[in-house]
C-alpha cells in the first residue's frame, strides 16, 4: 500500500505533496452533529469546540442545529473560522439564549466584527472574546458603534490589530454603556490609545469602590495624575470625605485640579504625603476657595520649600486645620518662622514637623 502511494506522488511537485498532507480536513455533517451532542449532554448550557478544524462549512452546520436552543455559553477555539462561518452563526435561529461567545484564535476580521456587531442574533451577549484574531481599527469602531450589543460587559480584544483609533472610540463608546471590562493588551495602542484605555479603566474601578462604598481606597489603585483627572470627572467625587493619595507620583498639575476642582466640598481629610508637590502645588492648595472644610493635610515626604510654607501659613481656606504635616520637605527658616507665627492656623493641635 505504502509503495503504491508513492508511486503515486512521485511524480508530483515536493512542494505540492507537502501542501496536499499538511492541509487537514474538515469535520464533515454527520461528524459535527455527532460532536455537538456529545459535548451538550455534559452540559446543555455550555458548547465548547476545542482545536477542531470546524472551519466555515462546520459553523454553517452548526449554526443549522437545533441542538443549540439551550446554549447560553458557545466557546469556538481555534477551530479555523473566518468571516464567512460568523456569517453563518449570526443566520441562526437557534441562538436565542446565547449570552457568551467566545471565538479565540480564529482568523476573523473587520468584516466578522462588524457582522458581530450589528446581527440581532448576539443582541443578548453580555460576554465577547475575539482574543487572537485579525481586527483592527475598523472593527474595533463597529464594535464601539453598536446599537444591538447593549448587555455587553466584557469584551476581549487581546492580540489583535487595534490602534489608537479604536482603543478610544471602544473606551469612550456612548453605546456599549454596560461594558466594564475591555480587555485590549497586545495591540499596537500608542500613547493616545493607551491613556483612554487606562481612563476607561480607572472609571470602572471607581464605580466599583462605590458600589462596595469603598471609594475612599481609590489611592491604592492609581498612579500618576491620570487617576486624579479620572477622579474628578467622575459622579462620585462629591461623597468624599477623606481622599488618601500618598505615594501616588503626582505633580503639582493634580494638586491644582483638585484644589481648583468643585466636587470636594465636603472633602476634610487629604493625604498628598510622598509625592513630587513643590511649592506650586502647596501654593494651589493654600489658594483653593473649594478646600475651607479640610481637618487634616498630609504633605509630608514631598519638596516644598519657604514659598509653599509661607502661602500655607497665610491661607485663610485652610483655617480649619486641625492637622497638618510638613516633614521632610525643604521648609527653610522663614517658611517655619510663618508657619510658627501663622494668624490663620490656630487650630492646629499637632506639630507641623512631627511624624504622627
Amino acid at each position: 500500500m505504502m509503495s503504491r502511494l508513492i508511486r503515486a506522488v512521485s511524480g508530483l511537485p515536493l512542494l505540492f505533496v507537502f501542501l496536499v498532507a499538511a492541509q487537514p480536513s474538515h469535520m464533515p455533517e454527520d461528524a459535527v452533529q455527532k460532536y455537538i451532542k456529545g459535548k451538550l449532554r455534559l452540559n446543555p448550557q455550555a458548547l465548547r469546540i476545542n482545536e477542531k478544524n470546524l472551519g466555515d462549512e462546520g459553523m454553517a452546520v452548526l449554526a443549522r442545529s437545533p441542538l443549540l436552543e439551550s446554549v447560553v455559553a458557545l466557546t469556538i477555539y481555534k477551530s479555523g473560522v473566518t468571516d464567512l462561518g460568523i456569517e453563518a452563526l449570526a443566520g441562526s435561529t437557534h441562538l436565542k439564549n446565547l449570552k457568551v461567545l467566545s471565538l479565540e484564535n480564529n482568523e476573523i476580521t473587520d468584516r466578522g466584527a462588524e457582522i458581530l456587531a450589528t446581527s440581532k442574533t448576539f443582541a443578548a451577549l453580555e460576554s465577547l472574546n475575539l482574543y487572537r484574531n485579525r481586527i483592527t481599527d475598523r472593527g474595533a469602531v463597529s464594535l464601539a458603534e453598536s446599537r444591538t450589543l447593549e448587555s455587553l460587559a466584557e469584551l476581549n480584544l487581546n492580540y489583535n490589530q487595534v490602534h489608537d483609533e479604536g482603543a478610544i472610540r471602544l473606551a469612550r463608546s456612548p453605546h456599549l454603556a454596560a461594558l466594564e471590562v475591555l480587555e485590549l493588551s497586545y495591540n499596537p495602542l500608542g500613547k493616545d490609545g493607551e491613556e483612554a484605555w487606562h481612563r476607561f479603566r480607572l472609571m470602572r474601578r471607581l464605580a466599583e469602590l462605590h458600589q462596595q462604598n469603598q471609594l475612599a481606597e481609590m489611592g491604592k489603585f492609581i498612579f500618576g495624575d491620570l487617576g486624579v483627572y479620572v477622579l474628578l470627572d467622575s459622579p462620585f467625587a462629591g461623597e468624599l470625605e477623606s481622599l488618601d493619595l500618598q505615594g501616588n507620583d503626582l505633580s503639582d498639575d493634580a494638586v491644582a485640579a483638585l484644589a481648583q476642582s468643585g466636587k470636594l466640598d465636603r472633602l476634610e481629610a487629604l493625604n498628598l504625603s510622598n509625592n513630587n508637590i513643590t511649592d506650586v502645588g502647596a501654593q494651589a492648595l493654600a489658594r483653593s476657595g473649594r478646600l475651607s472644610k479640610l481637618k487634616k493635610l498630609d504633605l509630608n515626604y514631598n519638596r516644598i520649600g519657604d514659598a509653599g510654607a509661607i502661602a500655607i501659613a497665610e491661607s485663610e481656606t485652610l483655617a480649619n486645620l486641625e492637622s497638618l504635616k510638613l516633614g521632610q520637605n525643604v521648609i527653610g527658616n522663614d517658611g517655619s518662622r510663618a508657619l510658627a507665627e501663622s494668624k490663620t492656623l490656630t487650630r492646629l493641635v499637632h506639630p507641623i514637623f512631627g511624624f504622627y
